[in-house]
């Protein structure tokens, strides 16, 4: 599954992921409103890291993609857990950014 980051988060505006609890309030959020499976993230630093975040009972679905798109690697966080994956660390540091979602 290609998700095309790489060119939607440079056409268009993406939204500062800033509260600890943001993440999966925005998961829950997109998947509510669009009707579809998950959110992207991505970390902009010196690469561009690329996520996808699917909401489940107790925790989260995290999928990694490389630069082609491809998923790298999936793992389930619990949520007591999420503070130790690198999509908090970014968030942390003022790197995490999702797109807002259009109406």
């Amino acid at each position: 599954m290609q998700i095309g980051l790489e060119r939607s988060f440079a056409s268009q505006p993406a939204q500062l992921v800033l509260a600890d609890d943001e993440i999966v309030d925005l998961v829950k959020e997109s998947e509510v409103r669009t009707g579809k499976a998950g959110r992207r993230f991505v970390i902009l630093g010196a690469e561009r890291l690329a996520y996808r975040v699917l909401a489940h009972v107790g925790g989260l679905e995290i999928t990694r993609f490389d630069e082609g798109g491809r998923p790298r690697e999936c793992v389930y966080v619990p949520v007591g857990s999420l503070d130790q994956h690198p999509l908090m660390h970014a968030q942390r540091a003022g790197c995490l950014y999702t797109q807002p979602l259009t109406r």
